[in-house]
């Protein structure tokens, strides 16, 4: 009997397959419809990939700094914290109200009102702006969109895909921000030679059109099946279940019947949800590590080589340190493509472990070299060559992650609280570190420059203690299975050898609670 076959056999006997089994369906799940929606949703970052990857270049270019400062060679660190820093509180406010947007709109009502709201008036207010001021209300505004967006984007991509490639899935938005980083880094590049206005004022047109455009495209998208399945509206789930997995009919009754014990085991705590119940002692384990990965990403080390890449380059007196931004948003795209497919491959664990470890030395390693003082071309290129090898890593092993486990931990009925509560932690400490960067590399400040690596080396010791112990091995499992492992305390290093009861798998044993 083949893998189909067996599977519909089981189902006909009212036996839940286990997430392995349903792996051995043939995996002709991927059709033009699916990945339509892959693209367009995943695209969904892209306005916040945008702007994280062009304000840098930005930041460093001489009429911009004229128009917005005066004629100074750099903007003050003051003046650092107004333009990145103050919109990220916006973001921390668009955080905390997605999660009743998604819960009462859905996850594509949810992504065209935030570009249409949002991003769409506060993009053009930054394209139009006559100070500062204006300048930085403007970005506060679109980065209230951007952050319902970032919370809504990697669930909604979760919930449409096969658990087998549920990190892909993901990775699709996190590529979506590298692709369009790379874009606005070469568009600021471009026009840094243009000796008017223009030379600012082309990359802010472009980040003013994107969410109009994607607005439109996100009107084509299908709703997601486990939300419509948490409403009630387990027909409309089902079918729009179908039309994602047209001809696969075995695998459609398998990953319902799955979403179905997800949703009926949790049907009456939804009900009475509350965002909080995400901190109750029930739930506050898989919280906690659901939204500490973001915020440990921000102290990675990765904002020196992201957000300020540019900026660090030019203290660091890199030669043309545009074209070595560009370089690396194309290791980031390159990254966020190999992580997630390792992910779904190997393991979450263990491409954390190896990426975080190698992440941790250069972070040594750069600050160790910007001690030496930085005096010779060798030096310079070396610290340049770290900076880029460092990219790569935190693209493919820790940027992905931090949006997939979230999306795969939480309890079913407290998906959309547990996702804003990441994002509000995560901008939270972003708000932090980018007031506190500028303060310590600064040549007005602290004028650490690369020599701040070495405290972000230190933060990755803690964080690489932390994956030991709270990050589970999500690979290929269902939510329901998820759910079940964590109410049985089954140790995280050895989900991967669970077998769930609720699936047709024997039942495992030997296991006790941490």
């Amino acid at each position: 009997m083949d893998a189909k076959s067996d599977l519909a056999a089981k189902l006909e006997h009212g036996e839940l397959p286990s997430s392995a089994a349903v792996e051995e369906i043939p995996r002709n799940w991927a059709n033009r419809r699916l990945v339509m929606n892959l693209i367009i949703i995943g695209l969904g970052l892209s306005t916040w990939g945008y702007d994280n990857n062009f304000v840098s270049p930005l930041l460093s270019l001489p009429l911009f700094i004229a128009r917005y400062q005066g004629p100074d060679a750099a903007f003050t660190a003051r003046n650092l914290d107004l333009i990145v820093t103050v919109p990220l509180v916006g973001a921390f406010l668009g955080a905390l109200g997605s999660s009743p947007l998604m819960v009462r709109f859905g996850r594509k009502n949810t992504l065209v009102l935030a570009y249409i709201f949002c991003c769409l008036p506060g993009s053009f207010l930054q394209l139009f702006a006559p100070n500062l001021a204006a300048l930085v209300i403007g970005r506060f505004w679109n980065y209230v969109g951007i952050s319902v967006l970032t919370t809504n984007t990697p669930l909604y991509l979760s919930e449409l895909v096969p658990v087998h490639v549920r990190a892909r899935a993901v990775g699709f938005c996190v590529a979506g921000t590298a692709a369009t980083g790379v874009i606005a880094t070469a568009i600021v590049w471009g026009t840094e030679k243009i000796n008017n206005s223009l030379q600012y004022r082309i990359p802010l047109a472009i980040q003013a059109g994107l969410p109009g455009l994607l607005a439109i495209l996100t009107l084509l998208c299908t709703e997601s099946p486990t939300w419509l399945a948490l409403q009630g509206r387990t027909d409309e789930a089902r079918n729009n279940l179908a039309a994602l997995r047209p001809k696969n009919e075995a695998l459609v009754q398998a990953e319902f019947a799955h979403l179905l014990v997800a949703v009926n085991e949790d049907k009456t705590r939804r009900a009475e949800a509350k965002f909080w119940d995400i901190l109750n002692k029930k739930n506050i384990k898989r919280t906690m590590t659901a939204g500490a990965l973001l915020p440990l990403y921000q102290v990675s080390g990765i904002i020196l080589s992201s957000t300020y890449s540019t900026v660090i380059l030019v203290q660091s007196r890199v030669s043309d340190p545009f074209r070595m931004t560009i370089v690396l948003n194309c290791l980031a795209f390159i990254g966020v493509i190999v992580g997630p497919t390792m992910q779904d491959i190997v393991g979450r664990r263990p491409v954390a472990l190896v990426g975080f470890t190698i992440m941790m030395l250069l972070d040594f390693a750069a600050g160790g070299l910007a001690c030496a003082g930085l005096t010779t071309e060798h030096e310079k290129l070396a610290l340049a060559g770290m900076v880029i090898v460092f990219t790569f890593f935190a693209n493919a092993c820790f940027n992905p992650l931090c949006w997939l486990i979230p999306t795969e931990i939480s309890a079913p009925s407290l998906r959309e609280p547990t996702m804003a509560w990441a994002l509000i932690w995560s901008y939270t400490t972003a708000v932090i570190t980018t007031f506190a960067v500028p303060q310590i590399t600064s040549a007005d400040a602290g004028n650490l420059g690369a020599k701040a690596f070495l405290i972000f080396g230190g933060c990755m010791v803690v964080i690489m203690i932390f994956i030991y112990f709270y990050l589970p091995e999500t690979k290929g499992r269902a939510l329901d299975e998820i759910d079940e492992m964590y109410t049985a305390g089954v140790p995280m290093r050895k989900w991967s050898h669970y077998q769930c009861q609720n699936s047709s798998s024997a039942r495992a044993t030997g296991y006790e609670k941490e």
